[in-house]
């Protein structure tokens, strides 16, 4: 059963805007990946579907909603970590501004120790795409997220990892301009660079947009 204090921290995101709510088991990972936490909270905000629609049919630049909801999830990340910290345990934001100062983000390498997507990854929500982004069946890759590191006991279900649903296509391949993505199908024994070139990356979202996934949220 639930725990009643786990129940309202749910709540207490909801109402403060996080679309997404997920918990993760960390045991299984090595200490110099979860830094010794146990377990993880992954908090997700969904892009509109009118940002989605405008960025794929007028090539919008203006991406101060997907900024804005960016920092939004971050501030809710932070936000949990003092929650727990209230509670006596263990908490860890990796926001932007903590992963910088902590040492979990290589700028050499542009990689985190443990990304968000590979906590929602644990947590059943969804798979990594070709574009190397996390795709969900109900969201596609409108998703902004960030994640709590965290030794708090959390009733938590290990869901098997979910296989590619990408299958052939490679809109996201076609669409990149700078020919970043590799086109390579995602699994469990495959690393971030058999997927992408990430220093020929800059971050123009059509690879987000474009996803079929994400086409077919914005169309619901």
């Amino acid at each position: 059963m639930i725990k009643e204090w786990q129940y309202a921290l749910e709540l207490e995101l909801k109402r403060k805007g996080a679309d997404i709510i997920r918990f993760a088991d960390l045991s299984s990972l090595s200490i110099e990946i979860n830094r010794g936490f146990s377990k993880a909270i992954l908090i997700g905000i969904l892009l509109s579907k009118e940002f989605i629609t405008n960025l794929c049919e007028t090539a919008q630049t203006d991406f101060n909603e997907f900024n804005e909801k960016e920092r939004r999830a971050d501030k809710l990340a932070e936000w949990t970590a003092e929650y727990l910290q209230e509670l006596g345990y263990k908490a860890f934001a990796q926001s932007e501004d903590n992963i910088g100062q902590d040492g979990y983000f290589n700028t050499e390498t542009k990689s985190s120790t443990l990304p968000h997507k590979t906590i929602a990854l644990l947590a059943g929500l969804g798979w990594i795409g070709k574009n190397d982004l996390l795709i969900t069946q109900d969201y596609g890759c409108a998703i902004c997220m960030c994640s709590v590191l965290t030794d708090a006991p959390f009733d938590v279900k290990t869901p098997p990892l979910i296989n590619s649903n990408c299958g052939e296509c490679d809109i996201c391949k076609q669409i990149c301009p700078t020919n970043a993505i590799l086109g390579n199908v995602w699994s469990k024994d495959c690393n971030r660079d058999m997927l992408i070139d990430v220093f020929r990356c800059v971050c123009c979202l059509k690879c987000l947009s474009h996803c079929q996934w994400t086409v077919s949220y914005a169309k619901r």
